[in-house]
Parts: C-alpha cells; structure tokens; sequence
C-alpha cells in the first residue's frame, strides 16, 4: 500500500515559529535550546542535539533536549569506549554519515536507510548503537567552520518508530534556518556589535577610507542619509568619530 504524505501550511507556520527563539542562549550555550525543544515538540524524539565538534582533536560540545529537559555535554575523543569507536569510525562510508569524504552538507543522512547498506551491516557501529537502544536517527549537516564539524542530530529508540519522509521533508526545510541561527549565535558569542545592515555597509565603506560623497554614490543613497546612518551607528557604538567606529567594528566587518 502506498502512503501518501503532505507538508500542509501549519507545519510550515509552526515550524518557521520555532526559529523566532523567545529567549536569549543561556550563558556560553552553542546553540538556542527553546528552538531544540520547539523542534522536538513538532517532530517526536527521544533526543535531539546540536553539536560542535572539532575533528582534529577529537573534541566537542552539545547542547540536547531529552526526556530530562535541556542537557550540555563535552566530547572527548579519549572519554568512553563509544566516543573512541565513534571516532575510530568516522572518516569511514557509514561513520560520518558520509559528508566527510563526500562533501555534501546539504542532504541529510538517515539511518535508517545507512543501516541496510553492506557498508553499515555487522559493522562496529551498528552493534555499538543496538547496544544502547537506538533504533533511527537523522543528521542534519551544516558546513564545517575551519575544522569544526557542525550538525543537528536527531535520535529515536526502539520503542519509537522510524522517521517518516515528511519528517524528514520537515527537517530538510529547517536546515538552512539552523544553520542562520548558529551563525547569529556566534555572533552573539563574539560580541557583534548590534547594528542595521546599512549601518555594517555604510562602516564597511569608512573603514576602507570612504568619505560621505563616496559612500552615498556607492550605496545610491543620499550623502545626508549617508550622515543618519553614521550618527545612529556612532550611537549605538557608544562612539563620537569615524575612527573609533572602525576601531570598535573592524574584528566583525567580515562577519556581520
């Protein structure tokens, strides 16, 4: 029997609400727990982690939301005997799902169709998983920062069913939203000034020695709006010259 599944407009409305976080990261947080445990209340999990790992040391952070609410953890490649095997398995076809030696961060990996493949079956991995219960998951990859592997991992135990193709179409249509918002989190991170995008150009502009004229031709505004824009960014830098707002914005042009 064919099944027949369809997105409607109020799961693409609720879903598109949970990337509007209602609370700020707690503290050092990688990543905005409410918009995890939004993302859990629409699609069922037994857990669902974002997670930073450094691959060449072998290390990383997650932030999860299980049945025990909000959890942080810390990865090391040396801790337990499944963080080895996880390691010692990544580079492989099946133990970085793929997106290590292939390239592709954009199409997401689920388990449930990786386990039936000769590569996958009877492999350390596949063991070690059974062994702690879990029956399906889906990785979500976002692009590596450097050598930083960024992704959303969504888990199921045997007690739950595989995720369905809706689910996943769900999931597909959350990543790049996932991936805007832990770049505003780093941001946040780093202590990005908070200004307009026409203020980060208007300042893109002075800190390559633009004047005012300039500027206004550049952007096709006018040289007094060109004037509006500095005077409210100078403000919300705490600044009085062009100078010091190069000063205090130059580590973020890139970024921001």
């Amino acid at each position: 029997m064919t099944v027949h599944w369809v997105i409607t407009d109020t799961d693409v409305r609720d879903l598109l609400a949970v990337f509007r976080p209602t609370a700020p990261a707690a503290a050092d947080d990688i990543f905005y727990a409410d918009v995890l445990t939004g993302l859990r209340e629409l699609i069922p999990c037994t857990d669902i982690t974002f997670q930073l790992m450094d691959v060449t040391a072998h290390r990383g952070r997650q932030l999860f939301v299980d049945d025990d609410g909000v959890q942080r953890a810390e990865l090391d490649g040396v801790g337990n005997e499944m963080t080895t095997l996880f390691w010692h398995e990544f580079w492989r076809e099946v133990g970085g799902h793929g997106q290590p030696a292939t390239g592709d961060y954009v199409t997401l990996r689920h388990h449930a169709e990786t386990a039936r493949t000769p590569a996958y079956v009877n492999s350390p991995l596949d063991s070690a998983y059974a062994a702690l219960g879990w029956k399906d998951d889906v990785l979500v990859p976002l692009t590596p920062a450097g050598s930083t592997d960024r992704r959303l991992m969504v888990w199921r135990n045997r007690d739950m069913p595989e995720f369905s193709e809706r689910e996943m179409a769900m999931l597909a249509l959350a990543r790049p939203h996932i991936a805007e918002l832990h770049a505003r989190r780093e941001r946040e991170l780093r202590g990005v000034p908070r200004l307009t995008p026409r203020q980060w150009d208007v300042l893109r502009h002075v800190a390559r020695g633009a004047g005012n004229i300039q500027i206004a031709r550049s952007l096709g505004v006018s040289e007094a709006t060109v004037g509006k824009h500095l005077e409210n960014a100078f403000l919300r830098l705490g600044v009085q010259s062009r100078t010091e707002a190069v000063a205090a914005v130059r580590t973020f042009l890139g970024a921001a």
